[in-house]
């Protein structure tokens, strides 16, 4: 039982934390390029260290096709990157761009909270390195949402995205573990592309000294799992 309250607490923090951020401490997280820089290199490092290896061994199970998942995560949400830019220069339409985006984090946060119930199924160590990168990203805000809510009732609800997934993926066990493998490849790709499109080298927003700081010393993290878990 003991993962399940571990899922739920986690889950719960990454709700709090998206709340917070977001209708908080937004401008001032979001002007801070370092925080930035170092997460990415720790969503880099575990993209790369630990979730493409974690693909593969369900590859080696479920098919190549598993990494059709990731693609699909990767490119849904260029696309509606490219519609919210095209969008913004309509203010016509510019509102439903942005409802899509939102719409996609939700489902994209609420996957993670699933995701989660799995890992905290299969011991703290892989639950924790997997929650971390993650709390970070939604500390950050990448991608923010930049979308106003109407009301703070929309605002809680969908911040609480994370933790409706956690309390799904309890509620239906066996449908999470043998959805895992397809669920885990497509945040996979949708990080990959939130870490490429916001926080990798620019003239405006990389620091690459943090960068690298967060890379190695997650990297590190991740090594001495290897060997000594």
């Amino acid at each position: 039982m003991a993962f399940h309250l571990l899922s739920l607490m986690l889950a719960g923090i990454l709700s709090f934390a998206d709340y917070i951020t977001e209708n908080v401490y937004s401008n001032k997280i979001r002007a801070n390029k370092k925080l930035i820089s170092f997460s990415a290199g720790v969503a880099i490092s575990y993209i790369i260290l630990n979730l493409f290896p974690e693909i593969s061994l369900y590859a080696l199970i479920d098919g190549k096709e598993i990494f059709l998942y990731a693609l699909f995560g990767f490119i849904s949400l260029n696309l509606i990157e490219q519609y919210i830019q095209k969008g913004i220069k309509k203010p016509k339409t510019a509102y439903y761009h942005k409802a899509l985006h939102v719409a996609y984090f939700f489902i994209y946060n609420f996957v993670i909270g699933m995701v989660l119930v799995n890992f905290s199924s299969k011991g703290l160590t892989r639950t924790m390195l997997f929650f971390v990168p993650f709390l970070l990203y939604i500390i950050i805000k990448i991608l923010p949402q930049e979308f106003i809510f109407k009301t703070s009732a929309f605002r809680i609800f969908y911040s609480l995205a994370p933790l409706f997934g956690a309390v799904l993926g309890l509620v239906y066990f066996d449908f999470a573990i043998t959805a895992f493998s397809k669920l885990l490849s497509f945040i996979t790709g949708t990080l990959l592309y939130t870490v490429i499109r916001e926080s990798l080298p620019s003239d405006k927003a990389e620091k690459p000294l943090y960068f690298m700081i967060g890379a190695l010393f997650y990297a590190l993290i991740i090594f001495v799992t290897w060997n000594f878990a």
